[in-house]
């Protein structure tokens, strides 16, 4: 997972003048933060692990701050689902499998073809920006646990 180092803030701090946007503490300490949970963390996640630098941080301000790290590249938004959004700080192209119960999100794959997945819709006159591809389903503990993932036909077993 990734972790926090100078070289992320020097990045963020570059990227963020590059940009036009000013250079805050609360942008660096949040960046920093994700990036030391090194997890999927929704923005409430985010909030509790800066509270101890930054004690009068808002949620809006940690949500904005979030999402401006989406838009620079520095993190993921990951739909999950009834969970909402999760922040990724592993940036690299890879998708993600999400639980519809539980709503566990696992990192999949190494990145599928993007190309192959854009061409359909650039044929049909869409401007594409990104893709994100997300498994549902069920995960392993949820499906120990019992239940069909939502889709799946009737068990052929039991009563009617």
């Amino acid at each position: 997972m990734p972790s926090a180092t100078s070289s992320d803030q020097r990045d963020l701090v570059a990227l963020l003048r590059a940009r036009g946007h000013r250079v805050t503490s609360q942008r660096v300490v949040v960046l920093r933060a994700l990036r030391r949970l090194g997890r999927h963390a929704t923005a409430d996640d985010v909030l509790e692990a800066v509270r101890p630098e930054l004690p009068g941080i808002s949620a809006p301000t940690i949500y904005a701050t979030l999402d401006l790290l989406v838009e620079l590249g520095l993190a993921q938004k990951v739909q999950a689902g009834a969970r909402g959004a999760l922040y990724d700080p592993r940036v690299e192209p890879h998708e993600h499998a999400v639980c519809r119960r539980c709503g566990c999100v696992e990192d999949v794959g190494e990145g599928m073809d993007a190309a192959a997945l854009l061409a359909p819709a650039t044929a049909a006159g869409f401007r594409a920006e990104s893709v994100a591809v997300v498994v549902s389903g069920l995960c392993a503990a949820c499906a120990a646990a019992g239940g069909a993932p939502a889709g799946a036909p009737p068990s052929a077993s039991g009563s009617a």
